[in-house]
């Protein structure tokens, strides 16, 4: 496997972005196939597995591009993360985390589609392509769910917990390593970007549930207030 031609400084920095990418892309898939038994549908199913597949062949453009930075066992690098991930308990709370961290993704890859590593750049823009069939189907189901005011609180339960989740996905704002990543343009968007962006795309999601985002204080996450000022802050 031929290596990438990059200084030390840009390499180990793509290394730990391509780190973050793994850590997505693995919880997706994860979720995913844990979400089965809450389908009940043979065609949800097959739809829900559509979408697994698509994860998992992203991920493996991951693990070529890990190797070819030098990394070895990216299994191993996202374990720690990866054990701290929950997993739904019900198809109500499949639908809300797919919804978010879909959101988060799509946002995330955005930010990498201009990236002068082609081949991050590339794996981006096969991130943005996945059609995300079930998912649509999980947003419908949520926001009627969150229709009946009996329900909102319940609800808002799930609706917090995988929003700081996806949160932590999108990275810190204001580090070090975000500051160079976007000096190197090995991404376009510093992660206070993301962010902003992430609750905007969120926006007619939170109105149709009747939902609020909570402080940062709250979700467990460090937050800066005006990053969820337009996105319904409770």
């Amino acid at each position: 496997m031929k290596a990438i031609e990059l200084d030390e400084e840009s390499r180990n920095l793509l290394r730990r972005i391509v780190e973050r990418q793994a850590f997505r892309q693995l919880m997706a898939a994860n979720i995913r196939a844990h979400g089965l038994k809450f389908v009940p549908e043979l065609d949800e199913k097959i739809l829900l597995t559509h979408d697994l597949e698509q994860s998992l062949q992203i991920l493996r453009s991951v693990e070529a591009l890990y190797g070819k930075l030098g990394g070895e066992n990216l299994s191993l690098a996202v374990r720690g993360q990866m054990e701290r991930i929950p997993y739904p308990t019900s198809r109500l709370e499949l639908a809300v985390c797919l919804v978010l961290c879909d959101s988060a993704e799509r946002v995330a890859g955005s930010g990498y589609i201009d990236s002068e590593s082609r081949d991050f750049a590339a794996i981006a823009r096969s991130s943005l392509a996945m059609e995300r069939t079930s998912t649509r189907r999980g947003h419908e189901l949520f926001i009627e769910f969150a229709s009946e005011a009996g329900n909102r609180p319940a609800a808002q339960q799930m609706f917090n917990r995988w929003l700081a989740i996806a949160l932590v996905s999108l990275g810190r704002p204001g580090t070090p390593g975000d500051t160079r990543a976007v000096a190197l343009r090995l991404r376009t968007k510093r992660c206070s970007d993301s962010v902003r962006e992430y609750f905007e795309s969120l926006k007619p999601f939170i109105a149709a549930c009747h939902l609020v985002v909570p402080a940062g204080t709250t979700l467990g996450v460090d937050l800066a207030p005006e990053l969820v000022a337009t996105a319904g802050r409770a």
